[in-house]
């Protein structure tokens, strides 16, 4: 009710909806902690995924199956839940991996903006190689966790999808320049998926629980395996992961392996990314 006894119709801002696509060990939670933040802001973390390893739906319980069955995570209910509306929020973030769909597009949520985080595979290949082999997750390799196209061939085939059966134009960031230049590539990215940039996106709080609204599964993974270690305790992007480069002659050949499938949709992805200013002149 306004002040001269008139009822106020204004209509409150709509939710805006962005998925962020991506594979294992692209510094894609860390990303998502830029919004974690944001008092206006509900935040998802892997809900694909989950059903992917750990829902009825699963076909791969036998990775783990001393980690519970999930129940709540069919693949319907992660749409169904991901469709909803979130009173007081008008920014819906959600970050998964692209193989977690396994094929099923028409459980993709509708309403979202699609966006894309890609990551030099030597990077990413050696990183999930160092992490699956921890003792506490019995020894896992890349090629038992990830699917054939080791999760980059899916990235690669829902930028297509999106593209051509969804008529998005699909906003795609590099991590190396994410991290080398983030308040370009956060306004960048802000701007192609029509949201304000905030200054809380550069910086966040370690002591934050993010965790609290993930999946049972994936806290426990946490707990035995420190896999997101690196990104929960982190308080802002460090520019020397991107300067940082992997000795090639260092790596076991299952690494050198996946790098050498991946690597093809990763140039195809790299060459559609959102560059940044200070590259843009580069010759």
């Amino acid at each position: 009710m306004m002040a001269n006894g008139k009822t106020n119709h204004t209509k409150p801002p709509e939710s805006k909806r962005i998925y962020l696509w991506t594979i294992p060990r692209s510094i894609s939670t860390a990303f998502e902690r830029c919004f974690v933040g944001l008092n206006n802001a509900h935040v998802e973390h892997e809900p694909y995924c989950t059903a992917y390893f750990f829902g009825p739906d699963s076909n791969n319980r036998s990775l783990a199956p001393f980690l519970p069955t999930e129940y709540d995570y069919s693949y319907q209910n992660v749409k169904t839940r991901l469709e909803e509306d979130y009173p007081g929020k008008n920014i819906i973030f959600c970050k998964d991996h692209a193989f977690s769909l396994g094929g099923r597009y028409e459980m993709m949520a509708t309403g979202f903006t699609h966006t894309i985080l890609i990551r030099d595979p030597v990077k990413t290949m050696s990183s999930f190689h160092r992490i699956a082999n921890k003792p506490k997750l019995l020894s896992w390799s890349i090629h038992t966790i990830l699917p054939d196209g080791l999760a980059y061939k899916d990235l690669y085939d829902l930028e297509v999808h999106v593209r051509t059966k969804l008529g998005q134009n699909v906003t795609i960031i590099d991590a190396d320049d994410l991290v080398r230049y983030p308040e370009q590539m956060i306004r960048r990215y802000c701007d192609a998926v029509g949201i304000p940039f905030q200054l809380e996106m550069l910086d966040w709080d370690s002591c934050v629980n993010v965790t609290k609204s993930w999946s049972r599964t994936l806290r426990l993974l946490q707990f035995l395996g420190g896999i997101y270690d690196r990104a929960l305790t982190s308080t802002s992007f460090h520019k020397e992961k991107a300067e940082k480069k992997e000795d090639v002659s260092d790596l076991p050949d299952e690494v050198l392996e996946a790098v050498k499938i991946c690597q093809p949709y990763y140039d195809q992805l790299y060459q559609k990314r959102i560059i940044p200013e200070d590259r843009e002149t580069e010759v």
